[in-house]
């Protein structure tokens, strides 16, 4: 062992965060085959909570307590969703690296299988995320959003409760869990972009510690794409408390960034499409805000994001 004790991984509790864990360990292995890793689990605000809406909860609720932990040196990595880290990391961390993306589209989950355009006028969706209402409503004003929370198993339990009658989730996590069976329909980019970084782990380590050797084990292709997402992020995020997305794809040499915003019941949204260089997938990051700027969506975002 090159470390002289086991590397510490720094993680949510919850069985999902569990599987995140050892799927980044496993890439780690990649990297680092003879060291052994240990997993430390904790139990960050947002899941503390739990009778609080997420949709009143800041980015970073899920991931302030872990990464805390490794600053305060109780763990040597942190494994996240990329989608629940801020844009501003905390002064002495960095990113080492990202484990390959799994689909990032969301899924509706219900007790049919009808696709969300083919729902009957009334169906009842239990989301808590903004940015899944505002498109959902966008398309489908009929559509009453029901708020919900709990972890992956809870969220499953609740279509035909008599609450809701079906949820959406990521797909990545039901993949992740062996949960694929329950999905009835993938909502497809086009009619919801999915959130900044969804479906991709990212780790974290201290900028003064030796694990930036981890890189190597990093997905080249997902870090190119989340760090172009979480560009627009940034600048957007001080200004911004209005439902947003972005979701890049890369195609060869070029990135395509989808990006949306606009408000929680859907009455108001703004989508656009930017194009750039894979070598410079922050700028694209950046023009795609401003084509959001361009297009109307102004108070929406704020004028001055720069």
């Amino acid at each position: 062992m090159k470390y002289g004790r086991p590397i510490r991984v720094a993680t949510r509790s919850s069985a999902l965060s569990l599987v995140q864990a050892q799927e980044a360990i496993k890439a780690l292995r990649k990297t680092l085959p003879e060291e052994i890793f240990e997993i430390i689990t904790l139990s960050p605000e947002g899941d503390l909570r739990k009778s609080d809406s997420l949709s009143a909860m800041k980015r970073g609720m899920f991931a302030k307590r872990i990464e805390q932990a490794v600053m305060e040196e109780e763990a040597d990595l942190a494994v996240h969703s990329a989608k629940d880290v801020p844009s501003d990391l905390p002064d002495g961390l960095i990113i080492s690296g990202y484990t390959k993306r799994l689909d990032p589209r969301d899924v509706l989950v219900h007790e049919g299988f009808e696709n969300l355009m083919q729902l009957p006028s009334g169906f009842r969706i239990g989301t808590s995320s903004r940015r899944r209402a505002c498109q959902v409503l966008n398309l489908r004003p009929d559509i009453k959003i029901v708020p919900v929370r709990g972890n992956v198993d809870t969220r499953l339990s609740l279509p035909g409760n008599g609450e809701v009658d079906g949820v959406i989730l990521a797909a990545s996590g039901l993949i992740r869990l062996n949960r694929s069976k329950d999905i009835s329909a993938f909502i497809p980019v086009k009619e919801s972009i999915p959130d900044v970084g969804q479906g991709a782990l990212l780790i974290q380590c201290r900028d003064d510690d030796t694990f930036p050797l981890l890189r190597p084990a990093t997905d080249i292709k997902t870090q190119i794409a989340v760090r172009a997402e979480r560009a627009f992020l940034s600048a957007i995020y001080g200004e911004c408390s209005s439902p947003v997305a972005a979701y890049a794809k890369i195609f060869g040499d070029e990135i395509i960034v989808k990006a949306m915003a606009g408000t929680s019941d859907g009455t108001e949204i703004y989508r656009t499409e930017v194009k750039g260089s894979v070598l410079q997938p922050a700028q694209v990051g950046l023009n795609a805000v401003q084509s959001l700027l361009d297009s109307g969506a102004a108070d929406l975002i704020g004028p001055n994001y720069d």
